[in-house]
This record gives C-alpha cells, structure tokens and sequence, in this order.
C-alpha cells in the first residue's frame, strides 16, 4: 500500500477544546477543558458550571465558596448569615533552578523563548529570557502552630501544623498547607519544588497550563508556545508527552503532543521540528535528546520512546500521531495494513464519563484527513506517578497493561476528598471511585491524605511495584 500521511485540519477539527455536547435548553454552558477556560466558575464534564456566590446561601454548612464558584469544605459556615471570600493569589515564577537540575543535553534553535518574573530568570535575559517584576508572598513564611495537614485548604500559615505553611498550588489557585522544600524530591505527586510567591514550597505541578508570561506559570512559561514548564533532568520529571530538553540553557519540560505538518510547526521547538517517523499518520511535535531518558515517559508496560542516532526522540510503533491527552474528540484513520486507529499521542483514547474504550468510527481509508469519534470520546495518556500528568489532569492508577495496574491521566474538578462525586473530573484529584460515589486522591506513592481521610489499600493489581492505595 502506498504510504499516505495525514495532516489535521486544526480550524474544522476543533483539536485541544474539549467539546462535550451542551445539554438541550435556552442556556449552554461554555465549553472548556480547564477551569482557567472558564470566564467564571469551573469546568467539569466539558462545560463551564457555577455552584456558589454567597456560601451562607448556596452552600451546605461548614462549606466555603472558592475562587472557582464551587462549594468547598472548610474555611466558611455555608447556609449560615455570613459567607467566606475564596483565597486566590497571583505570584511570580519560580527564582529556583531545582535541585539536580541536568546541564544542557542540547541547544534549542529558534521557536523558544521563556518568560518568568524570577530573579533567576532575569539574569539570564542575555540568552532571550524576558524578566518582569514579580509579586511577593502574602505571607511573612513564619509558621504558627494548627491543626491543618498536607493538602487542607487553608486561608493562613496558622491554619497548618508547625512544619507546614499555607500557600496557593497554582498561581491565582486555592491555598493549601504544604511544605516547605529545597528539591522535587521532599515533595508528593503531583507537585513540584516551586517558588510562585517567594520561598520555595511544594506546589502543583501546571505543566502545560496555557500562558503568555512567566507571572502565570508556577515556574516559568514557554511564550512563543504559550504554555507553562518547569526545570527537569529527564524526562521522568515531566508528563507523559513532554521529554526534557535544554532551552535558553536551562533543561525544561517540553510538549511533544501536538501537530505539526510541512512549513507550520509552531508548537514545537526547533531544532527538533517535527517527528516524521514512518509509522505516523499525522506527524507530531519531537525534541533532541541524548538518551531515551531526555523523551516523553510512558506508563511501565508500554512500548518506549526511543532517541535514534540523530539525538531526536522518536515515538514507539503503537502510536500513528500527536493528539494531546484530553483532546476530543478523538481522531482516526486508517494505517498501512487498513486497520483504524486514533492518532493520539500516547495510542490511547477513553470516555471519561462513562469510563469505557468507544468503539472507532467508520473510516474510508481513502480519506486525506482523520476522521472523529463519537463526541465524547477522549485522547488519554499513561503516567507515572513521579512525572504525573499534565495541568487540569491528575495520575490516577486506574488502568492496566496485562496483569499490571497502570496510571492514567484523568480530568480534575472542584471535589474536595470525601465530597460526593459521580465522574473523575468531579473530583480535585481526579479520581471518584465508583464503589465509593465520594472523590478520593491516589495516595499509592506516597500516602498523603487530607483531613477526615486515611491512605487505605484498595486492591490488586499493584502499580509501579506498589500496593495501589487511596484516601478514604
């Protein structure tokens, strides 16, 4: 068969939104993929919704209502005669370089340049860093005693135990107590040794969030990309779809999970353009790399990526293209041997809210462009605990390659842990067990619960060597 090569339509396509279909009615939710997509309120199942304004009328007792418009446990009375204002904060970028931190593997070419308001950032604004003034914590750092644990919500350092400190996981995010930190490696997953306000403090990874600058991102932002990234050593320190490469001298994490085609690869960046590798229906995104350890990391089980003799990242055969993990719908088409198959980035797709594999569209493999799938039907990635996944998505061992549990990006909602839940993305962790009809977190890797929860097992098969545990 003659060898055909598919290149997205991106404007008729509607690749990246999320595009639930909006319920019948005079009123349609907006649709989004992250609750930064949404004006006001948060996004869930694909669609912007609000819960609150005035927690002592909308919300039940005990609840606040958070930046987000949605009832939160904690911080408020909720139905009583006065409501809590949300805690949001905006910050700087990160002025740490990481612990660890690799030297550069390679030079980025033209296509990249990063924004981040840190001291650090700055100075190296010979190399086409831009630096603006960044803002200072709201907090003085001291830390009082309280009774508050890893990931409460909180409005204060006194809210949190002695060795925490009350800070916001994402700039312009709720606040949570957490720890203060030096490395990656003091922190839990999912989160990161970042400085967003000041000192350095364990913080959620937003790898991925869109930005325009640096004063967005917990770290720093991609500009030219428009997304924001964090310093790695390989790329087992970023999500499945970003490997590390070395870009203005710093090693970063950077997207490989979007199109490209002939003349238009501005997703990507240079001097690793675009991955042309001959199984490729739609060509992606790639870096340059050193060893496979520089690319794009996915779950144990699965076939690798691999970095060919030219030093580029190549994707393994199992993948024929670059859709991002929640892209939807889905895209397929038809490979050499006439079989259909999605061209996401990690060879996987998934409906979220009903938690099931859909079927593939019907595909004329005559066809020049993809076809989709059924409108709720989702690119989803493998994860590993410690790169985790993606900002709006969390690493939730849910999946399985043979006898073997793996972990699977999954959307996050609003839920607190113990809050009733019906899909994943209800839920701030990602994850809403059905047995249980409560959010929970996936605390396999290291048995972090908040409040009113404990890390408790939850059955084979294990994940990554480990008993698969979760707060409840």
């Amino acid at each position: 068969m003659i060898r055909r090569r598919l290149y997205l339509l991106l404007a008729l396509l509607g690749v990246g939104a999320l595009a639930a279909a909006a319920p019948a009615g005079c009123a349609r939710s907006a649709p989004c993929q992250l609750n930064s997509d949404c004006p006001v309120g948060y996004c869930a199942n694909g669609s912007c919704q609000k819960n609150c304004v005035d927690a002592s009328r909308d919300c039940p007792a005990g609840y606040s209502c958070d930046q987000n418009a949605q009832c939160v446990p904690g911080a408020g009375t909720g139905g009583g005669s006065s409501s809590a204002s949300s805690v949001s904060a905006g910050g700087a970028s990160s002025s740490s370089t990481g612990a660890g931190a690799a030297s550069a593997s390679s030079s980025a070419g033209a296509g990249a340049s990063t924004s981040s308001s840190s001291s650090a950032a700055a100075s190296a604004s010979s190399t086409g860093t831009t630096a603006s003034s960044g803002a200072s914590s709201s907090s003085s750092g001291a830390t009082m005693s309280g009774s508050g644990i890893e990931l409460d919500l909180c409005t204060a350092d006194g809210d949190c135990s002695s060795s925490l400190v009350c800070r916001p996981m994402t700039v312009g995010g709720a606040s949570r107590c957490t720890r203060p930190c030096t490395s990656d490696s003091e922190c839990w997953d999912g989160t990161r040794c970042e400085s967003p306000t000041g000192a350095s403090y364990c913080a959620f990874d937003d790898t991925g969030r869109p930005c325009t600058a640096g004063s967005t991102c917990n770290f720093g932002c991609l500009t030219s990309q428009q997304y924001c990234t964090s310093i790695c050593a390989t790329g087992a320190d970023c999500p499945n779809g970003y490997g590390c490469m070395a870009v203005n001298g710093q090693n970063l994490c950077v997207k490989a999970e979007a199109p490209c085609s002939t003349g238009s690869a501005a997703a990507c960046i240079a001097p690793a353009a675009c991955d042309t590798s001959l199984q490729l229906l739609v060509t992606g995104c790639t870096l340059v790399c050193n060893t496979a350890a520089d690319c794009p990391q996915r779950a144990a089980g699965l076939s690798p990526w691999t970095c060919d003799a030219g030093g580029i990242c190549r994707r393994p055969p199992d993948v024929y293209g670059p859709l991002q993990n929640g892209a939807t719908p889905a895209q397929y088409a038809c490979n050499e041997e006439g079989v259909t198959v999605n061209v996401c980035n990690d060879g996987q797709h998934i409906d979220y809210g009903a938690f099931d594999i859909p079927n593939p569209p019907v595909v004329s493999c005559s066809a020049t462009t993809t076809t989709a799938g059924i409108a709720t039907d989702s690119c989803v990635d493998s994860c590993r605990y410690q790169g985790s996944c993606p900002y709006g998505f969390a690493c939730t061992a849910v999946g399985s390659v043979g006898a073997n549990r793996i972990g699977l990006c999954l959307p996050t909602g609003g839920g607190e842990v113990g809050a009733a839940c019906v899909h994943d993305g209800d839920c701030v962790f990602g994850y809403c067990p059905s047995a249980l009809g409560k959010c929970s977190r996936d605390c396999t890797g290291d048995g972090i619960c908040p409040t009113g929860s404990t890390c408790t097992a939850a059955g084979a098969p294990a994940v990554e060597g480990q008993p698969f545990r979760r707060c409840q």
